[in-house]
């Protein structure tokens, strides 16, 4: 959150309790609150005066934040990353990015949008998918890796 959203977020505040806001109160609040996405922030203090006629401090706005950040990440299922798993590091840290992303608020992309289709799919999918070059095997790509590589190693010069 920006300092001027800070402002924004004192302001609304104010709007609810009469709170006389300073510039020290801003940049003490920016401090507590910067990392927090405003949207978040805002709809904390929001819900904190639907629910209490009491002061809204950054502790308040922090508490709401986190548990709404909770309960997207208990809705919604964590997209498996497409790092690849046997590299642990990157994996761990893409998967992190996605828990990240929803506890932000972004939905998941889904694998499958729309109704199931009854019946064959339309001509100009099965000719498409017909006109695609077929994957090559295993086998058929270590075949060639093995050829390259000999090849790479019959033109290059000896030491």
């Amino acid at each position: 959150m920006t300092l001027e959203e800070v402002i924004d977020l004192l302001t609304l505040a104010a709007a609810f309790d009469r709170r006389n806001i300073g510039e020290t109160d801003s940049i003490a609040w920016h401090a507590a609150l910067g990392d927090l996405a405003f949207a978040d922030a805002q709809a904390a203090v929001v819900g904190h005066y639907q629910d209490s006629r009491e002061f809204v401090m950054p502790a308040d706005v922090r508490s709401r934040v986190k548990a709404a950040r909770r309960d997207r990440l208990a809705r919604e299922v964590i997209p498996a990353p497409e790092a690849d798993p046997d590299l642990p590091g990157r994996y761990r840290s893409a998967l992190a990015a996605a828990v990240r992303r929803i506890a932000d608020g972004f939905a998941p992309r889904l694998a499958i949008a729309g109704p199931v289709r009854e019946g064959p799919p339309p001509e100009a999918f099965t000719a498409a998918r017909e006109a695609l070059p077929k994957p090559k095997t295993k086998q058929e790509l270590a075949a060639e890796q093995a050829a390259e590589s000999r090849a790479e190693r019959e033109g290059a010069p000896r030491t």
